[in-house]
């Protein structure tokens, strides 16, 4: 039945669901916002991946690059939400986006705005590095790369769907932060600016084999030693 429900209504259903939700949480109100205050940022906490060359490649770096304009125009002061949909919107070619692979439905597939989950999944990397709080992320349902192929280590992703699947990290420090980008033909690097320099978690995506798929225990260890397990996500092998 859901088969001949037309896109639109779904997208439509989604949003509102999702607006219904962040209402009765007490959510609308504390989204990150464009920059408000001028604020000395003096600590850095940063990832790196290169982009691995594909015949659309050059169309993710320009979805990239779109997307990162207005990812760091927001300020996200402590207890705010950062979602990438409501900093990103959702990607038209009205606003320049070009075709991209995606990973939909576990099949790659050719859409408007493809690219934009290693965007995500980098995002997500280095907030968990951060120790930030991680209120909603996906991980992808296949894995699709070789061990050589790899820009990420198999768990730091973070799918993103317009409507259906958002990043969002909350700011559990007490100052401000902010994402920044450094963006070329061959890399991307993802930088969080923080009023002070802080101690960097190591994050370790930990495999465990389980038949035909494999699960990913990411955990992270503080300055101390300490170590916490956030999550356990599984893959099947495409």
């Amino acid at each position: 039945m859901k088969k001949f429900i037309p896109k639109s209504i779904k997208l439509n259903y989604r949003l509102l669901s999702r607006f219904t939700n962040d209402l009765l949480k007490g959510n609308l109100n504390k989204f990150a916002k464009t920059d408000r205050f001028k604020i000395p940022y003096n600590g850095m906490i940063e990832t790196k991946q290169p982009f691995i060359n594909s015949h659309l490649s050059e169309n993710k770096i320009h979805n990239i690059k779109i997307a990162t304009k207005e990812i760091t125009r927001l300020q996200i002061l402590p207890g705010e939400i950062f979602s990438f949909w409501k900093a990103v919107g959702k990607a038209t070619e009205k606003k320049g986006y070009k075709t991209g692979r995606n990973l939909l439905g576990g099949h790659l597939k050719e859409d408007i705005g493809g690219g934009l989950c290693q965007l995500s999944g980098i995002i997500y990397h280095t907030a968990l590095k951060a120790n930030l709080e991680i209120l909603e992320r996906h991980p992808h349902s296949v894995d699709i790369y070789e061990e050589h192929q790899r820009y990420t280590p198999l768990g730091a992703d973070a799918a993103v769907v317009y409507a259906y699947k958002d990043l969002r990290i909350k700011n559990t420090r007490g100052f401000p932060i902010k994402f920044t980008f450094i963006i070329n033909d061959e890399s991307i690097s993802c930088r969080i600016f923080l009023e002070d320099n802080v101690p960097q978690n190591e994050v370790k995506f930990q495999r465990i084999k389980n038949g035909v798929k494999e699960k990913i225990s990411t955990l992270v260890i503080d300055e101390d030693g300490n170590q916490k397990e956030i999550g356990v996500c599984e893959y099947s092998k495409k």
